[in-house]
């Protein structure tokens, strides 16, 4: 599949609302009964010595639902839910034009008695380059074990959870989406659900490809600070092909983006590096599965979904193909595409409707 050019001003839009989420969320009921959301520090030993400077104690924004004060006895099942590239934990949790808050939404599906009870864990993975993929790097940090290790036995530690995998889920959109895909499959000791929601980078397909202009102006540049600020469809593709790159083939020795790129210029035109590629590969889990099938089957559920009218062709393409995987693997799993969506105004509808559901129904709620 080829890459084409959106014009300027509806990429502006969308990617003003890409990974990020609009801001749909209702204020519940003035009499009802509501859970609180705060904003913590986590220590991130996991990240320490990453060369981007990144520090080494990260914000985490968490919910408690409406009994979790008036319980002191009662502890909850946990959902950890995973930000899009550019955005932050923050994303779940305030309202603005590009993030919206978790909290209200959570509130008003328990109300209804459309979803049960949990705690909601919402880590920052936004690093130097505006996204970590949730991915270990020995550039990045190890955001990875970050996730799974840090915050999880943080979380533990200080708060009344069900500390076991039956009663942990994990989700996420985009970006986030890819890391509840990657991290879910490969701990299933730690989590027992998935769900995502749009998921970016499951495989290198449609928009990754040479075509995409990204490639050849990122290979162009000697400095970080060449990386463009946000205001068309190709200074996203290039913020984003540099985030990856370190993430997914990172190369200590090659500053200043310390990655070795996807795509290099032979001859006048793009050809692609099989070593990085190889990289790339073993990161994305369209070509984890085999590897990850026994894993997967001890999953007590696995969601994927993204809208009719996704924009990004990467993210139709590869999470297709990922759910016709796990089908020939004997993966039980659901498959969504939805009417109506585009790569983020349907988020919210689908958290409120689908996503809440789904943990309230396959994670365990009993203190055994």
């Amino acid at each position: 599949m080829r890459y084409s050019k959106t014009p300027t001003t509806i990429v502006f839009c969308f990617y003003l609302v890409l990974l990020l989420g609009p801001v749909f969320a209702q204020e519940p009921a003035r009499s009802q009964v509501r859970g609180k959301l705060v904003e913590i520090k986590v220590p991130a030993p996991a990240l320490k010595g990453n060369l981007l400077g990144d520090p080494v104690e990260q914000p985490v924004s968490v919910y408690f639902p409406p009994s979790y004060d008036a319980s002191p006895s009662k502890r909850y099942p946990v959902l950890y839910l995973l930000h899009g590239y550019g955005g932050s934990n923050r994303t779940w949790s305030t309202d603005s034009p590009r993030s919206f808050s978790v909290g209200p939404i959570m509130d008003a599906v328990i109300a209804a008695g459309r979803g049960r009870e949990m705690i909601v864990v919402a880590p920052n993975a936004r690093n130097a380059f505006n996204g970590s993929f949730y991915t270990n790097s020995p550039v990045t940090g190890n955001w990875e074990d970050y996730i799974f290790q840090d915050i999880v036995r943080h979380i533990d530690a200080n708060y009344r959870t069900l500390a076991r995998p039956a009663s942990r889920g994990i989700a996420g959109h985009s970006m986030g989406g890819y890391g509840a895909v990657a991290i879910g499959m490969k701990h299933p000791e730690v989590f027992s659900a998935i769900y995502a929601l749009s998921p970016c980078c499951l495989g290198m397909e449609g928009d990754f490809n040479e075509a995409n202009p990204g490639w050849a102006r990122l290979a162009t540049f000697t400095s970080r600070d060449q990386l463009p600020k946000f205001s068309s469809l190709d200074d996203f593709y290039t913020n984003v092909f540099s985030a990856l790159s370190a993430a997914f083939s990172p190369n200590v020795d090659r500053a200043p983006f310390y990655s070795d790129l996807l795509f290099r210029e032979q001859n006048g035109k793009l050809e692609r590096v099989e070593a990085a590629s190889a990289k790339w590969k073993a990161k994305m889990p369209l070509y984890m599965v085999a590897d990850h099938k026994q894993n997967l089957l001890g999953l007590r559920g696995i969601f994927l979904d993204y809208g009719q009218n996704e924009e990004f062709s990467h993210i139709r393409i590869a999470t297709s193909l990922l759910s016709k995987s796990l089908s020939e693997h004997g993966v039980p799993h659901m498959f969504e595409i939805y009417a109506g969506g585009d790569h983020s105004n349907k988020i919210k509808e689908r958290v409120e409707t689908k996503l809440i559901n789904f943990f309230s129904e396959r994670l365990e709620f009993t203190d055994r």
